[in-house]
């Protein structure tokens, strides 16, 4: 066989050997397993008692879909904080730290990160919600079953606040593979089916809402 001859079959085999390893590849991709999708979205309230009228602020430098929680009228600290939807509490207790990194001491505010006294509820299909901020010690415990309007604790400013809000988060755990409930299962928060508008730390406005967090036998609260 000529040298023109060799040459050929050299890149024809070349040719048929990454056509069979695209082949295989685009085969293991399609015949893998597909990304998880979340289940149906719980029927998300304000976490607050029904009637109740409360302000969704953001600020710069906050997560985008993050949202502070500030009562409408009167004092904020010590208000009752519900439970958005039912679910299971994944962890509920006290998270903060300094500005070196060592644990905060619990029930201490202005803290380097945290949400201080804190509750984060699981509610199946890979959505989640976070409360922070809490005054004391939640009234619930890890593993615990909650259903929706079930006492979780009382605002206060304890963790990465000196203010008296909640730290409100909702989140679909099925965006990270990692399952590590960050920044990027962040979603923007709906509350009776509402999106929150709160969807950008440098400019999403004010919102204000009226919770329909309410018994589920009774009527929700004229608009």
């Amino acid at each position: 066989m000529t040298a023109r001859g060799v040459y050929r079959w050299t890149v024809l085999a070349v040719i048929v050997v990454c056509a069979v390893v695209s082949y295989a590849v685009i085969s293991h991709r399609l015949g893998g397993p597909a990304a998880p999708k979340p289940g149906p979205r719980p029927d998300f309230q304000l976490p607050f008692p029904c009637g109740e009228v409360w302000t969704l602020t953001t600020y710069p430098g906050h997560d985008d879909y993050d949202i502070d929680f500030f009562a409408a009228s009167g004092p904020t600290g010590g208000r009752t904080v519900l439970a958005s939807a039912a679910g299971t509490v994944q962890w509920a207790g006290w998270s903060a730290t300094l500005v070196d990194g060592r644990p905060a001491p619990p029930g201490s505010s202005g803290t380097r990160g945290g949400l201080g006294y804190g509750v984060v509820l699981d509610h199946g299909g890979g959505w989640f919600s976070e409360y922070g901020h809490l005054a004391a010690d939640p009234q619930v415990r890890t593993g615990e079953h909650v259903e929706r309007g079930r006492l979780l604790g009382v605002v206060g400013h304890t963790g990465s606040t000196s203010v008296d809000h909640l730290h409100y988060e909702q989140l679909d755990d099925t965006r990270d593979p990692k399952r590590t409930r960050g920044n990027g299962d962040k979603v923007e928060a709906l509350f009776d089916g509402v999106p929150s508008g709160i969807t950008s730390d440098a400019h999403s406005p004010d919102q204000t809402r009226t919770s329909r967090n309410c018994a589920l036998t009774s009527a929700p609260p004229p608009a």
